[in-house]
């Protein structure tokens, strides 16, 4: 498996991972009648559109640090 490939799909389990856990504590502050509910279902929906941002930036910058190293390397 190619290295990018795999750190790719580390990111990705990463941020699933962190979303989901993110949403169980949403669904616990709603079903248990949090005074903070509110903040934190609005802090769960920016997590939802950042994360995957910033896995993509992240990604975006290995890629290229990667191409570099291999120009630099040849």
């Amino acid at each position: 498996m190619e290295k990018f490939a795999k750190i790719k799909r580390i990111a990705a389990l990463i941020g699933v991972i962190l979303l989901v856990g993110m949403y169980i504590v949403v669904l616990i502050a709603a079903l248990g009648k949090w005074e903070n509910a509110h903040s934190v279902f609005m802090t769960a929906l920016y997590a939802t559109i950042v994360v995957p941002v910033i896995i993509y930036i992240l990604q975006v910058i290995y890629k290229a640090a990667d191409k570099n190293n291999k120009k630099d390397g040849q």
